[in-house]
């Protein structure tokens, strides 16, 4: 095979995300189909971003294959905790394993994606607890129930490196421990018992923790939202901008679009939560069948 494609969804930040484990923090990714694909091989040479070339790097000498190059098609927003780095960063690798015999396992991969940068855990099937900073699964997931959510996207950018240099900040997190263990412990029971109420409950302690270390101007609206008919909770981008209010439903959630257009100065996106996954693609970007609009129903198995 001289060339692999694959596709990978987005975020809409974390379920939760904190000091969860013994040794350090840890994340569950809120998966939206949302989706960025990504090929690599001998006739590609696309310009890429700078953590997309280090992966590349990376897939060149696990490889052996120096001419490899890449191709990235991902319309996930820079800086706002949509995973759009990881997309580029997750997808190469993963398009680099197709072209390995035997190909590398998941694990491997998101090691692999860790050495360049903390990445999310969009590429095992179902939802997963990772150690984003040094590379680990900690712990399978199911998919979340049937859930609805708004995301909502501000203009403005979180520049994720600079804030995690704060030993100050970093400090605070750790602190928080108790919460970020209560806010997994009540999202994984409600992730195995399909219980969408308890993932909700999960996600806002996480996001109300995360608010009280870096507090965003979005979260009144957010506050208010939780009294709208149907609403069920808050989740944030904890190392983002980006925000969602969880719906038990569809048209709970269609409802309280109509509200948030006129009082939010950013993108309103509405997204059935979903699993996650690596999407072999045997055809180029933009060729693949029911491509993933912002704006369209979308199905919670993620399809291509």
């Amino acid at each position: 095979m001289s060339e692999a494609s694959v596709a990978l969804a987005g975020t809409v930040g974390e379920w939760v995300q904190g000091w969860i484990l013994p040794d350090g923090e840890a994340l569950v990714s809120l998966v939206v189909p949302w989706r960025g694909r990504v090929s690599v091989g001998e006739d590609l040479d696309d310009p890429l971003p700078a953590k997309a070339a280090s992966a590349l790097a990376v897939a060149r000498r696990r490889l052996d294959r120096p001419g490899l190059g890449a191709r990235i098609d991902n319309p996930l927003p820079v800086g706002k905790g949509l995973a759009s780095s990881t997309v580029d960063v997750c997808g190469i690798l993963a398009a680099a394993s197709r072209l390995a015999s035997p190909p590398w396992g998941e694990e491997e991969i998101f090691s692999l994606a860790c050495s360049v940068e903390p990445s999310d855990g969009i590429l095992f099937p179902g939802l997963a607890l990772v150690d984003h900073l040094r590379g680990r699964l900690i712990e399978r997931l199911p998919p979340p129930p049937p859930l609805s959510l708004l995301a909502l996207i501000p203009p403005r950018s979180l520049d994720t490196e600079a804030y995690r240099r704060d030993p100050a900040f970093l400090k605070r997190v750790r602190d928080r421990a108790p919460e970020h263990l209560r806010a997994y412990s009540w999202l994984r029971r409600g992730l195995f018992e399909g219980d969408g109420a308890l993932v909700a409950r999960g996600a806002t302690l996480s996001a109300r923790t995360q608010n009280g270390l870096l507090p965003r101007p979005e979260w009144p609206l957010l506050e208010e939202g939780l009294r709208w008919p149907g609403a069920l909770g808050i989740a944030l981008a904890h190392s983002g901008t980006a925000s969602a209010l969880l719906f038990r439903d569809r048209p709970s959630a269609d409802e309280a679009r109509r509200r948030l257009v006129k009082g939010f100065s950013g993108s309103v996106v509405l997204f059935e939560p979903c699993g996650g996954g690596i999407a072999p693609l045997d055809t180029p970007p933009g060729k693949g069948k029911g491509n993933v609009t912002r704006n369209g129903h979308l199905s919670r198995r993620c399809p291509l």
